[in-house]
């Protein structure tokens, strides 16, 4: 008799840092065997319906998770996720998940890529009807000073 390994399915929610809310977009994350992320195991794209990512069939153990393309006006995150897998459960940086139908779900949060003022915003509109109003009380005022000028002769 052979004993089944007990595998473990982990997903990962992606979500907006300032809004809480999911991010439905294409980015991909891989998992790893070292801390230092350089011995790849798998490289796992998004779901774009459900803004996840989904790690399937890991085995008792360590597991480094790093983002590998993030998505569009966002930032790439540097974050390493620590998941471990044992007969206590799935950690994630030290802390159990709850398995919820054999999952065991987390979420990732994202910055935004600050936007950058490019261009000129100026008010042409306004500008040109002060002119235009500035011009009109000019000429308003010198009507007036001639008339001035010629009633007093």
């Amino acid at each position: 008799m052979q004993d089944m390994p007990i595998l473990k399915t982990i997903k990962l929610v992606k979500i907006d840092s300032e809004t809480k809310e999911i991010i439905k977009s294409d980015f991909k994350f891989g998992i790893y065997e070292d801390e230092d992320c350089t011995k790849l195991i798998k490289e796992v794209n998004s779901d774009k319906e459900t803004g996840t990512v989904t790690f399937e069939d890991l085995r008792y153990g360590e597991y480094y998770i790093k983002e590998l393309e993030a998505p569009k006006q966002y930032q790439l995150s540097d974050k390493i996720v620590k998941v471990e897998i044992n007969d206590k459960g799935v950690f994630i940086n030290g802390t159990k998940l709850d398995e919820i139908e054999n999952v065991s779900s987390f979420e990732f949060e994202n910055k935004q890529i600050p936007k950058i003022q490019t261009g000129n915003e100026t008010n042409y509109i306004l500008l040109i009807s002060i002119v235009v109003i500035s011009l009109l009380v000019i000429i308003l005022g010198i009507v007036l000073l001639k008339r001035n000028y010629q009633n007093l002769k």
